[in-house]
């Protein structure tokens, strides 16, 4: 059964662990969410504020890991384990970098109201840290 459902995302980007002053990038907007055989699948449109059309993305997640799709003129493909390393794609209307994603934190809660993911990860590009993150989802 699909559900129509709100999808919050908050993301922290840091150049340095040690950076205080972080302006979180909050992200709220309608979105369907259908679980089958303990795996979730969220789709839910995201828009840019110099692009016409906006990105479409599918999430699909369960209790070890989240794997994002990303498709339009900002497109990507990013895989979370907890403790892994994986390779990564993100493209924009700009060029297309390819990353590496090493996942520190991986959790799925699951409430009454909904789900809530956290993703804690560090990003490479070259062989250089570009910056730590936090990832949280809210669906309700």
């Amino acid at each position: 059964m699909v559900k129509n459902v709100t999808v919050t995302v908050v993301g922290e980007q840091r150049t340095s662990r040690e950076e205080n002053n972080v302006e979180p990038i909050e992200l709220v907007t309608r979105g369907s969410l259908h679980e089958k055989d303990g795996v979730f699948y969220l789709k839910y449109d995201e828009y840019y504020e110099d692009l016409e059309k906006p990105a479409r993305n599918l999430l699909k997640f369960d209790k070890l890991g989240l794997d994002l799709t990303k498709k339009g003129e900002v497109s990507a493909a990013m895989s979370f384990r907890s403790g892994e390393t994986r390779e990564a794609f993100y493209s924009t209307p700009v060029g297309m970098m390819n990353i590496s994603i090493l996942t520190e934190g991986y959790q799925l809660v699951e409430t009454e109201k909904g789900l809530g993911l956290v993703v804690v990860y560090v990003m490479d590009y070259g062989n250089e840290c570009v910056s730590f993150n936090v990832l949280r989802i809210t669906v309700e």
